[in-house]
């Protein structure tokens, strides 16, 4: 350790030191030695607190000396202590926000987020500024490539979707793009996907000022001003060695996407209530075609890859839909002194997938029992919508002139991980109504013994109802055909078309050529594989002749390894001189219902063997500490025994709460539709009444500080019941930065009694803290207190 220097001595000629200057010396000294003592401890021990409390100590005992001469002194010391600590925080604090990742910046921020202003969120989407720049300097040369799209895709499907109307010859007569160009508003990468892809969603919106003019039966019209957003998702796969490192992407929309536009020219005749919904339609549909799920938009950039995992993925599963009713509806046909019904059904879409039940005529509590499956091709992000609308008359094809009865969403991640559930969900944009939904995830297996289950199930399924419903997958990629004979000795523009039952689908056309290569998908669902069979047949697009077909016997497949048979030439049969083949791909995956239960990590895992039986639940800390059951954690099965059976053992038993009252049990959570998601599971352990009568409870709710009509949503009432299941789903939609400010209040309410006898106390009530929700405990059990006030339904 260095000695401290000691301070200069007075000189003869220099005056003699003052008291204060002697105390000054004297504190300049014992300062320096203990700063460089505490200066070789930090050293040597690390950060040490007790350093930055003695040298502030000692700071301060200085200025409080120099106070004596002059009380400003210790105000500027003050400051400047202060300065430099938060000087110094602030710099700890960048620090640490460059190198800490989203969940880190959470955790620093989580301890002092209820003093936030309410606006203050952590967005799921990432801002991306430069990539608009980029774009916006890029658009000036992206103008061929859009006419090409649109003579070369775009206009045949449009030409095909307006011939139905009797509008023929469909082309673009000219294209501007404008100078607006599309923007991206966020962005987020997924960091949890096989190492071999990259999957990317992006917030796409574009409203600029471009230009169509189109001709369509001899008469020329115009669009302008067209508006497209929605969520776009790009997966950069399969992951290669060299330059450009990524094979190939695939660009899609999860949902369709919102479109809109002003009409010019001999068009706005078309611009009236039914004829330009036609025109908005088609184009919805063409865009959907093009590129909503499953139908994707392929851009390979590598050679050397497999285009079949590219151009036409297998699905991740198929969802089995049935909506079975729906209750106390909107009355849109009133009729006399305010009486009247509906006549009620139902749209469901899953991304390009649409399907409409039959329509009820005269009632607002219609039974539908309908069934449909549609292909899940991702899992996250994408939801199943339920329209109902009320039919009315009209000679034209459009449900614009039908009148709205609400909305109701499932997602397809939370039917994934659960298996099955079934729920009543309230409609929401209505005043009234909710609709009865059970929706079921079939996996697709490579083995033939899963077959004869499925069809059993299938029958059971087909005694409530007639739709058809399917025990299998059928994946079809038409790779390529050789050695085409010439119709009338002139090469053909061949294109093949496909049929499996009632099914069709059709690739694009090839000029001119006897060896077209085609590299095209389609994926079907089959009823039966031991009754059905797939058709293919080439057809020359000039002649309408066909050049060969073949028929094929999907039974054959069930005997294949792994039920598939790739790179297969099939002889054409029908072709003059006998030598024209086609080659093919073809896999066939058998559905398989299977009960999911939570492995840990997120993902489902099949009940079966390997799977660990839920163990008893010992306490009821245990249960209040833990997430929720993995069969009820966001949408219970209401009709499934062996997922109510699994529920009682992990409720805990004879338990009254803190209070007395009974206990609740509720899911609460965030939705990512900025909406708040309710689901009141059940109650237990209510208290009789004093004469011994059981009670008829119901659940009330409340999204305080709105006590309105609108903002309160109630259950069913379960007759003569302490220990009632309701397992029924409510929504809210509510901004993230209003969370903060909002209550949930649940009261529980007993309804006993007829008309003006009817009383209604309230048995106990629950209030949560919106702006506090955790996560990781959604599904938890609450005790119920009394109530906050008197008031009685």
């Amino acid at each position: 350790m260095e000695e401290p220097q000691p301070a200069p001595e007075a000189t003869e000629d220099s005056p003699p030191p003052t008291g204060i200057q002697k105390t000054l010396r004297a504190l300049y000294v014992a300062f320096d030695i203990i700063s460089k003592s505490l200066q070789w401890i930090n050293d040597h021990m690390g950060n040490f607190n007790v350093y930055l409390f003695i040298k502030y100590l000692l700071a301060s005992i200085a200025f409080y000396f120099v106070a004596c001469a002059s009380f400003g002194w210790v105000t500027l010391g003050i400051i400047y202590l202060v300065i430099s600590h938060e000087r110094k925080g602030k710099r700890d604090l960048r620090g640490a926000l460059a190198l800490a990742d989203e969940s880190t910046l959470k955790n620093i921020f989580a301890a002092s987020m209820h003093e936030m202003p309410a606006w203050v969120t952590f967005p799921d989407m990432e801002r991306v500024e430069w990539l608009n720049k980029i774009i916006r300097q890029l658009w000036p040369y992206a103008g061929q490539y859009v006419k090409d799209l649109c003579k070369y895709s775009i206009e045949p499907s449009m030409r095909t979707a307006l011939e139905e109307y009797k509008l023929n010859g469909f082309q673009f007569e000219k294209i501007i793009l404008g100078d607006t160009p599309p923007r991206f508003s966020g962005v987020k990468v997924y960091d949890d996907t096989s190492r071999h892809e990259i999957i990317m969603d992006m917030d796409f919106a574009y409203a600029g000022d471009c230009k169509f003019e189109v001709s369509v039966s001899k008469f020329k019209m115009g669009i302008k001003d067209l508006q497209i957003s929605g969520r776009l998702r790009i997966v950069m796969k399969p992951l290669v060695r060299q330059i450009p490192l990524v094979g190939g992407l695939q660009v899609f929309f999860l949902n369709n996407p919102d479109v809109d536009f002003n009409l010019i020219g001999l068009a706005d005749v078309f611009d009236m209530p039914g004829l330009s919904d036609i025109l908005r339609s088609i184009v919805t549909e063409q865009i959907g075609h093009m590129m909503v799920l499953p139908n994707r938009y392929p851009i390979q950039l590598v050679e050397d890859i497999d285009v079949v995992e590219l151009k036409c993925p297998a699905p991740a599963g198929v969802i089995r839909l049935n909506v079975i009713e729906a209750q106390n509806l909107m009355k849109k046909d009133i009729g006399i002194m305010g009486t009247g019904k509906s006549d009620p059904y139902c749209i469901l879409r899953l991304g390009a997938q649409k399907f409409q039940t039959k329509t009820i005529n005269n009632t607002v509590n219609p039974k539908w029992d309908f069934f449909c499956e549609a292909l899940a091709n991702v899992i996250r992000r994408q939801r199943i919508s339920i329209e109902c609308w009320d039919y009315d008359y009209s000679p034209l094809k459009s449900y614009e002139n039908d009148d709205y009865l609400g909305r109701a969403n499932l997602d397809v991640q939370e039917i994934w991980k659960n298996g099955e559930v079934d729920m009543w969900v309230p409609l929401s944009e209505a005043k009234s109504g909710r609709i009865h939904i059970r929706a079921t995830w079939l996996d697709l297996s490579d083995s033939a013994d899963s077959l004869q289950l499925q069809l059993e199930e299938i029958r059971a399924l087909q005694v409530s109802t007639k739709n058809p419903l399917h025990s299998a997958v059928l994946m079809v990629w038409v790779d390529s055909a050789k050695k085409l004979n010439p119709s009338h000795k002139q090469i053909p523009d061949p294109f093949v078309r496909l049929y499996v039952g009632n099914e069709k689908g059709e690739t694009a056309v090839r000029q001119r050529t006897n060896d077209p290569v085609f590299e095209e998908g389609f994926t079907f669902l089959v009823r039966n594989p031991r009754t059905q069979e797939l058709k293919l047949e080439v057809i020359d697009q000039k002649t309408n002749q066909i050049q060969g077909k073949v028929e094929l016997d999907l039974n054959v497949f069930l005997k294949e390894r792994k039920l598939e048979v790739i790179g297969e030439d099939y002889s054409l049969s029908g072709a003059s001189g006998g030598l024209s083949t086609l080659k093919l791909n073809i896999t066939l995956r058998i559905l398989k219902t299977a009960l999911k239960t939570d492995d840990g990590d997120g993902g489902p895992q099949e009940k079966g063997e390997g799977t660990e039986p839920l163990a008893e639940v010992a306490s009821v800390e245990e249960v209040m500490s833990s997430a929720a059951t993995p069969l009820t954690q966001m949408f219970p099965s209401a009709t499934s025994s062996e997922a109510s059976s699994i529920r009682q053992r992990t409720t805990p038993a004879n338990n009254a709460g803190m209070h007395g009252l009974g206990r609740i049990q509720l899911t609460v959570k965030y939705g990512p539709r900025n909406n708040l998601i309710i689901v009141v599971h059940q109650i237990e352990n209510l208290p009789k009444e004093e004469d011994g009568e059981l009670p008829d409870p119901y659940v009330k709710l409340y999204l305080l500080p709105d006590r309105s009509k609108d903002s309160k949503r109630k259950t069913d009432v379960i007759k003569d019941d302490c220990n009632p299941k309701y397992d029924e789903r409510f929504e809210y939609p509510i901004p993230p930065n209003e969370l903060t400010q909002r209550t949930l209040e649940v009261n529980v309410i007993n309804k006993k009694g007829l008309l003006f006898l009817q009383r209604s106390p309230k048995m106990g009530q629950v209030r949560l803290d919106c702006g506090l929700l955790d996560s990781s405990k959604m599904t938890q059990w609450y005790d119920l207190a009394p109530a906050a006030d008197d008031d009685e339904e």
